[in-house]
């Protein structure tokens, strides 16, 4: 059974939004606009397979399996968005970085799914 959440919607908005920045600049570098369809694509894939149970179960059962996982994802995060706002603020916050930044979001937003799953968890029982 085929089962949507809020991060099914928010990886599709990231997709949309990725490709509408690379579509709506053509006067971006080509391996910028590229890595922006990549993680594009990436984001809808990422969507679709959200939908399918198998996610949820994985994350679980690893969950299960070793308590001590659940910092893992935090400390993801935290680096990403650390190592994001460095990037864009080492090239003094260009369109270019944020863009490469922004692209990195897709990371930030699977291990917060991972987060929420694992909360979801802890709460049933």
């Amino acid at each position: 059974m085929k089962r949507f959440t809020l991060f099914t919607f928010l990886y599709l908005a990231l997709g949309v939004c990725l490709t509408a920045i690379a579509l709506g600049y053509p006067n971006l570098p080509s391996s910028l606009q590229t890595s922006l369809f990549i993680n594009a694509g990436a984001s809808y894939l990422v969507c679709i397979l959200s939908t399918f149970p198998f996610w949820r179960e994985a994350t679980i059962r690893i969950y299960r399996r070793r308590n001590s996982v659940v910092i893992l994802p935090w400390l993801v995060i935290g680096f990403n968005i650390v190592w994001m706002i460095w990037e864009a603020q080492s090239q003094n916050w260009t369109m270019e970085a944020i863009l490469r930044a922004f692209s990195r979001l897709l990371v930030v937003l699977g291990f917060a799914e991972i987060i929420v799953i694992t909360w979801q968890v802890n709460s049933e029982h």
